[in-house]
């Protein structure tokens, strides 16, 4: 049966304690980090929407996720989405970081988070492959994220 397999030697009744150890272990770990999450996510207010306007770089650059409002806005293709409920990801530290408040075309089109400019940036240098990509992106920066 079962439970004499488990433990019907030292090893085999050891084994399964460890075992049964790491288990508990990584659930109690995740139940953790949700927890956590769930506190900082209420720490983090949401700043009121940006009412829609055109947006000069200089302006983009003010939303780097760094201000008083914290807010975050990503261009692509010349649109401006406030990604500021996306700030795990594109807020101070964490992984798309370099892509807050700049033109994100180049370096989504690169899957390069480093390759955004500062500047205004000619992308009729980019392939087929390349635009498609950056299309979907878009698409789905449109799904998450306020236009402004």
């Amino acid at each position: 049966s079962l439970v004499s397999l488990l433990f019907g030697s030292p090893v085999n009744t050891v084994l399964t304690l460890v075992i049964g150890f790491l288990v508990y272990k990584l659930i109690s770990r995740g139940r953790q980090r949700r927890n956590r999450s769930d506190s900082e996510e209420e720490v983090f207010k949401l700043p009121e929407p940006l009412p829609k306007h055109d947006m000069t770089l200089d302006e983009l650059k003010n939303y780097d996720g760094k201000g008083a409002d914290k807010r975050i806005c990503i261009a692509i293709l010349g649109k401006v989405y406030d990604c500021t409920k996306g700030h795990r990801f594109y807020g101070p530290g964490g992984p798309y970081a370099p892509l807050a408040g700049h033109d994100a075309t180049r370096a989504l089109a690169h899957f390069d988070v480093e390759a955004v400019k500062e500047e205004w940036d000619d992308v009729s240098d980019l392939t087929p492959y390349q635009m498609s990509s950056v299309n979907e992106w878009k698409e789905q920066f449109s799904e998450r994220y306020d236009y402004v």
